[in-house]
């Protein structure tokens, strides 16, 4: 595989992860959430330096508040996600002082090697995390971060919070714009 067809396949996986954990992200909340972990730096998959994955976090904004008990939420989500093709869907709650309650779950056929969704009540606001890794793909991280930020020059920096729905992007072209799905640069 030359560089270039790694850069696109990486391309193509970033987007699919992106667009199933999206998904998730629009049946909790249709709004803007805050990007912790942007998602499109290439990591070196633990236990096998041939490959990559990707990781991204996504919170929901400060001041949203629950609209019932975090588990009920969960049950909520836990069934969304066994709907729409997730598998391996674990709900846990915690008991004495612990309110949270974490959902995990899969989707390899989109590159969701684990979704965390960490559901906290909290006394002023209340939140919503999601964690999400791609599946470990062959090729070497490193050449897909070089192809990622081409140029020397300043870049377009990433959106610190971003509705569900808009365009993602992987990388930069070379006169430092983002990379959407349809740039051919």
């Amino acid at each position: 595989m030359t560089d270039e067809e790694l850069f696109e396949q990486a391309r193509a996986v970033n987007f699919g992860y992106k667009e199933a954990v999206a998904g998730v992200q629009l049946e909790i909340l249709d709004a803007d959430w805050q990007t912790s972990a942007y998602g499109d730096s290439p990591w070196e998959c633990p236990g096998d330096a041939s490959g990559y994955e990707f990781d991204l976090t996504r919170r929901t904004p400060e001041g949203w508040r629950l609209g019932g008990a975090p588990m009920e939420l969960a049950e909520e989500v836990s069934a969304w996600l066994n709907e729409n093709g997730w598998t391996d869907i674990k709900t846990r709650g915690y008991s004495g002082e612990i309110a949270d309650v974490v959902v995990e779950a899969e989707y390899p056929e989109k590159h969701v090697d684990l979704l965390v969704v960490d559901i906290s009540p909290g006394e002023v606001f209340d939140s919503v995390t999601i964690s999400a890794t791609s599946t470990c793909e062959p090729g070497d991280a490193h050449t897909i971060s070089t192809m990622r930020r081409p140029g020397d020059g300043e870049r377009e920096k990433l959106p610190a919070s971003e509705h569900p729905t808009a365009p993602p992007s992987f990388g930069h072209t070379e006169d430092g714009k983002r990379r959407f799905w349809k740039d051919s640069e």
